[in-house]
């Protein structure tokens, strides 16, 4: 009873608290109310009523509580015999996807195989932007080889030497610049005018003619990952082309006092059959590149120590090289690559003339030429005088020469006359391929003549470049019916 009791009495005080709002109950109706309370809480029967109630209300949960039990255990039952059926579906399925891995070889070749047909595609390339500025006039001629690197990113960094010197107009530019993967434009980093007799220790807008140069990828001192692209010099210490003033090799932004000679004709030859050039030579240098440290190595002249030289300065190690072969071994336990400089000026480069096979300058709009610039049949032809350089970095951080093959078909002009006028054209094919023998990508370029009776330029060497990463590169067939100045970027769909 007493929990009835206090339940009611919890009724009551809430009850007379609400009748204490707005119309509260007289004091005569309150004294029913209560009697009456007191009447049901002393009431067995009602208490009895209660706990009966409460007892009908146990045993129908209890009921509950069994049916639910049972129909728990028979939907476990259910899930137990789906989870037997879907055990034996999925072996059955295991067992056939084992089955792919013994087609995996298959699949590997057929992807293989459809990169390679796509690779295999001679793609014609389109001109996009004006890099140059044309004229009638040989003033304006641009050269035609190159210092390339493909950076995997798509850009391309190169060097443009000059066709002349000793003057400040376009055919004696030497430009530092790097091409737009999509072929929009360029960004030129240095560019100066050649001269014989205006050495400076840091060329300006004028540079001694006799030296060579590179672009390239170079780590930090403190951080080999923190690469930057930079301008580095070979060059003579002072306003004379002998060997005996040879000066060094420098990165541009470090200066000329950082410069480090390397020992005369002390020389390796790196993983691709590419040996150094320490002849002292102005127009032929090269210099090796750890892949590693993404540094130029070099043996210093006066303390026969390896100097590192990156793009925030050099670092002198401890490691002494006595001799040829101390070097040799010092390259084959490492990962290097021999970086061949470009002369500061070259017009065109060597190919090899279809009648004869003779060494000539691509110069000839008439005749027909193939080559190379790269590595082949253990011939080194980059660089220097005479060829164009070009390699790639790869997304490895690896920099390795590329090998440029090019083949071109030209036809001759003929002016009008009673035999007849012929209107010239050509065409010239690339092919790039790297080291490991992997086809890289093939391009071709069609010109013809845009007036009667004249030539369709320099064919030849039209395709300065071609990056095989974004397929994007730099025509320019450097003279058509008395017009220079006619480079532009290129691409490829």
């Amino acid at each position: 009873m007493a929990s009835i009791q206090t339940a009611v009495q919890v009724m009551v005080d809430k009850l007379v608290a609400d009748m204490q709002g707005e119309q509260p109950l007289s004091a005569e109706e309150q004294a029913l109310v209560s009697n009456a309370i007191t009447k049901l809480a002393d009431n067995e029967k009602l208490e009895q009523a209660v706990v009966a109630v409460a007892e009908s209300h146990i045993e129908n949960a209890t009921t509950a509580l069994q049916q639910a039990a049972q129909v728990g255990q028979t939907s476990l039952q259910q899930a137990a015999q789906t989870l037997n059926d879907n055990g034996t579906a999925l072996e059955g399925k295991a067992a056939k996807l084992d089955q792919l891995d013994a087609m995996a070889p298959s699949l590997a070749r057929v992807e293989a195989l459809q990169g390679r047909t796509f690779t295999n595609q001679v793609r014609p390339l389109f001109g996009m932007k004006y890099l140059d500025v044309p004229a009638a006039s040989s003033n304006n001629a641009r050269s035609s080889a190159v210092f390339a690197i493909y950076d995997h990113t798509g850009q391309t960094y190169l060097v443009r030497p000059s066709t002349t010197h000793n003057n400040t107009i376009e055919s004696c530019r030497l430009e530092y610049l790097s091409l737009n993967a999509d072929g929009s434009g360029k960004t030129t980093k240095h560019t100066s005018f050649t001269y014989t007799s205006a050495f400076a220790q840091n060329p300006a807008s004028q540079i001694y003619v006799y030296g060579a140069s590179a672009y390239l990828p170079l780590g930090s001192k403190d951080n080999p990952a923190d690469i930057e692209y930079d301008i580095v010099y070979s060059t003579q210490d002072s306003q004379t082309s002998g060997v005996a003033n040879y000066g060094g090799v420098y990165v541009r932004t470090q200066g000329f006092t950082s410069m480090t000679k390397p020992k005369q004709n002390l020389n390796a030859t790196d993983q691709y059959g590419v040996m150094t050039n320490t002849s002292h030579s102005y127009s032929d240098v090269a210099v090796l590149y750890d892949n590693q440290k993404h540094c130029l190595v070099m043996v210093d002249e006066s303390t026969s120590l390896l100097i590192e030289k990156y793009h925030d300065g050099n670092v002198i190690t401890n490691t002494a090289i006595a001799n040829q072969a101390e070097l040799q071994a010092y390259v084959d336990a490492g990962d290097f690559t021999t970086v061949c400089f470009i002369y500061h000026s070259v017009a065109q480069p060597m190919g090899r003339r279809r009648y004869g096979g003779g060494e000539q300058r691509l110069s000839n709009n008439a005749a027909s030429f193939y080559g190379y610039f790269g590595v082949f049949n253990n011939t080194v032809q980059m660089g220097g005088t005479k060829y164009s350089a070009h390699y790639r970095f790869t997304s490895e951080r690896r920099l390795e020469p590329i090998n440029f093959f090019f083949m071109s078909n030209s036809e001759p002009s003929r002016a009008p006359s009673s035999t007849g006028m012929t209107n010239a054209e050509g065409e010239v094919t690339v092919a790039l391929e790297s080291m490991s023998g992997e086809l890289l990508g093939m391009y071709s370029y069609r010109s013809r003549a845009e007036t009667q009776g004249y030539d369709a330029g320099y064919v030849a060497g039209a395709i300065n470049c071609i990056n095989p990463y974004s397929h994007s590169g730099l025509l320019n067939e450097y003279y058509m019916h008395n017009y220079h100045g006619l480079g532009r970027t290129c691409r490829a769909f």
